[in-house]
């Protein structure tokens, strides 16, 4: 929001200067907050209509999150022309503006019986018994947030990987809302040896993972090497549990549809465990590809996903870091 009204340079000074960092830091609260009261008082289903209306005016001004929105869509939809591909930027801004805008609501959609539809594809043991734990994975896609909200409603006690945002302020401002979702969150940083205490005390470990990790493996994603995550994948195996996608559709305004699809396994068990894990991370790619071009529009591709310049070449890492701690630690 300082970036908007402030413009880009003051943010790098910004970045230099810690009293000025603060003073920024303390305006996006304010805006952020006041934004947030208002909505709270408007019924969940207007405010993610005026949420729509905020981002598609709003978000289009932030000319470097636009940038990279209009990259990402551009890789992943090459066939569209710049007209079409700046209507589908807007659109996206104003499905983001969705979801900030139903923060103050998660309460009411976890409560109200219509809001969630919940179908599973395929059985797994946590669905009939919580305390055997999971691993659930989803993309940035409709509203991700929700995810915890139905396995609420299903009863599993989880923990979930979250990106806690630079400003402090605003991180405890969002705390507060998800506070909603009876979840324990787990800030991204250092994160492996949480999950892993969390699942052996009988919680399923969640996150949202279709973004670019920078000391991951090479995934393919819409045709290009992303470099991803195996933390997920590496848990399901240390843990012999299910890897299951999740996937969000947003039926109309804050009503949703959450799909716990079957759960992915290795195409080959006698492989060793790296290779295994980076083939269940493709497989759960493949299915994110899928379900973004169903819907491109939902999709919250606000962090550049794959190297800057066309054909830059990525290097296979050994593993990521997290994905590594894992097996510094006995299950």
């Amino acid at each position: 929001m300082a970036e908007f009204i402030l413009g880009n340079p003051l943010r790098k000074l910004a970045r230099r200067h810690q009293p000025l960092r603060q003073l920024l830091w303390r305006l996006d609260y304010a805006l952020v907050w006041t934004l947030k009261s208002l909505l709270q008082l408007l019924p969940v289903d207007l405010s993610s209509r005026m949420g729509e209306r905020i981002g598609r005016l709003v978000g289009p001004l932030m000319r470097r999150k636009s940038a990279i929105f209009r990259e990402n869509l551009a890789i992943a939809f090459p066939d569209l022309d710049q007209r079409a591909l700046d209507a589908l930027v807007r659109r996206a801004w104003g499905r983001a503006g969705r979801v900030l805008a139903e923060y103050p609501h998660l309460a009411t959609i976890l409560e109200e019986s219509d809001r969630l539809e919940i179908c599973i594809l395929a059985p797994v043991p946590t669905y009939a018994d919580p305390a055997q734990p999971a691993v659930i994975v989803t993309p940035h896609l409709s509203n991700w947030e929700v995810v915890c909200s139905a396995m609420a409603k299903l009863g599993i006690a989880n923990a979930s990987l979250y990106s806690p945002p630079s400003n402090p302020l605003l991180d405890r401002l969002l705390a507060d809302s998800r506070r909603a979702l009876n979840c324990e969150l787990v800030p991204r940083d250092n994160s492996a040896r949480a999950l892993m205490r969390a699942m052996q005390q009988g919680r399923t470990a969640a996150m949202v993972m279709d973004r670019r990790v920078d000391d991951g493996r090479p995934i393919r994603f819409f045709g290009r090497d992303k470099l991803s995550t195996l933390l997920p994948a590496k848990l399901a195996l240390k843990f012999d549990s299910a890897l299951v996608p999740v996937q969000v559709e947003r039926v109309v305004d804050a009503r949703y549809r959450v799909t716990f699809h079957p759960p992915v396994r290795a195409a080959d068990p006698a492989a060793d465990e790296n290779a295994r894990a980076a083939d269940m991370t493709q497989q759960l790619h493949d299915l994110f590809e899928g379900w973004i071009r169903l819907a491109p529009a939902d999709w919250f591709c606000s962090k550049r996903l794959w190297a800057k310049e066309k054909g830059a070449k990525i290097t296979p890492l050994p593993e990521a870091a997290d994905a590594a701690e894992i097996d510094s630690h006995a299950a």
